[in-house]
């Protein structure tokens, strides 16, 4: 009886972290001032100003892609919305969800 106690309470804690410990995938990233991505709880991704190296910190997001981000972004100007983000070859509606939590369209 103690063995399942201990089990028991043992399962309860460990839920009790998962529910409360940040998870590192819940943590978008920012262009930080020197343009490398930095974690940060509290901010998302301005797709209008990220670089490369942030970009590529979303889900999804490989060099390749990052690189197309940036010279799309570069030859039409800035995003302003989703439409346009998906006009970015390799961008289509499940990439846009899976990147979507994580980013604003800054000016």
């Amino acid at each position: 009886m103690r063995a399942l106690l201990w089990a028991v309470t043992a399962a309860a804690a460990a839920v009790m972290v998962w529910l409360y410990a940040p998870a590192a995938h819940t943590t978008p990233v920012t262009a930080g001032p020197s343009g490398t991505a930095a974690r940060c709880r509290s901010a998302v991704l301005d797709l209008n100003a990220a670089g490369t190296g942030a970009l590529e910190e979303l889900p999804g997001i490989g060099p390749a892609l990052a690189e197309r981000i940036v010279d799309y972004r570069a030859e039409n100007g800035p995003f302003d919305g989703p439409e346009a983000v998906m006009a970015v070859p390799g961008i289509g509606p499940a990439t846009w969800a899976d990147i979507e939590p994580f980013v604003y369209f800054g000016e």
